[in-house]
């Protein structure tokens, strides 16, 4: 499965302290989706099914996911270290929502993620009066001192925001405090998932929400990266995307083309559709135009 992979996206649990509203780990913000399992992968898992060979030939690996926050996973920093340990010039990334942990361990991972490339995603949509109204359930003071104890490290950590109508008016403040605080990156994004997410959630994007015309010329992430994604309970998937499709709750009919397929199958069946008139919902979605870089708004480099 791995043979010419050269990244790995790793959704290392499905655990996590937050309930967003449009996250597939639960029912619009409310409740665990059925179709999921509250579970870790753990260090003997990756010893046992990811070779030292086969991580000598990779570039990337990164710990995110669909429906949980890495952070939470219980072998996290001994997990990175394995990949370190046999490939010291690997990238590790990861992306979380900072409110998990003690500083002490934010510290701890900081150190192991010191290669030049290296990196960690802190998702903060917005200041201390507005983060939780998407983020619900994480602490404000959890999330600025693990990221000062990370940064403390000389690591690179980035700050991405979601951007709605209740926080777009902190975009530059909290670049501010980004820059402030050591951070690497500022990004800030608004989600395109107003296309699934129909139901009053009680949030509002940032702009007038358009659904938009998904093309069927299709610029794949997997084939571009060489990439393939990992999930919690040890199952590979060409792409997150298309692993979060299938087993979302909300928006169930969006993705009933891809339910005809287990996982396996979707490897050679995305392929054949992308050469003919009927690619998967969630390719055309994830990777046609205007696809997910549209959601992109800005990126801007704090420090080098």
């Amino acid at each position: 499965m791995l043979d010419n992979v050269k990244e790995i996206h790793i959704e290392p649990t499905s655990i996590c302290n937050a309930q967003c509203p449009m996250c597939a780990r639960n029912i619009n913000g409310k409740g665990l989706n059925p179709y999921i399992t509250l579970k870790s992968l753990p260090l003997k898992w990756f010893e046992e099914n990811i070779k030292p060979a086969q991580i000598e030939k990779l570039n990337k690996i990164f710990f995110c996911g669909s429906v949980g926050d890495p952070a939470s996973a219980p072998e996290l920093i001994q997990i990175s270290k394995y990949f370190k340990k046999h490939n010291p010039n690997l990238i590790v990334g990861l992306n979380s929502n900072g409110g998990i942990r003690t500083k002490d361990w934010w510290r701890e991972l900081g150190e192991v993620l010191q290669g030049h490339l290296d990196y960690c995603v802190f998702s903060i949509d917005g200041l201390e009066d507005t983060n939780h109204l998407y983020r619900v359930n994480v602490r404000w003071d959890k999330i600025m001192e693990n990221a000062q104890a990370f940064i403390s490290t000389g690591a690179s950590a980035q700050w991405d925001m979601l951007v709605f109508e209740h926080n777009k008016h902190q975009i530059l403040e909290s670049k501010a405090l980004a820059e402030e605080m050591g951070f690497t990156w500022f990004r800030s994004k608004e989600t395109d998932r107003w296309d699934t997410y129909i139901s009053n959630l009680g949030i509002l994007p940032a702009t007038n929400y358009r659904p938009p015309s998904y093309g069927r010329t299709i610029k794949c992430e997997k084939d571009r990266d060489s990439s393939i994604y990992l999930d919690y309970t040890g199952k590979y998937w060409p792409c997150c995307h298309m692993a979060e499709a299938y087993l979302n709750k909300v928006g169930i009919e969006l993705h009933s083309d891809i339910r005809d397929y287990n996982n396996k199958e979707l490897f050679k069946e995305y392929k054949v559709r992308l050469t003919t008139e009927t690619p998967f919902f969630i390719c055309r979605r994830a990777c046609g135009h205007p696809g997910k870089r549209s959601q992109w708004k800005t990126e801007e480099k704090l420090k080098n």
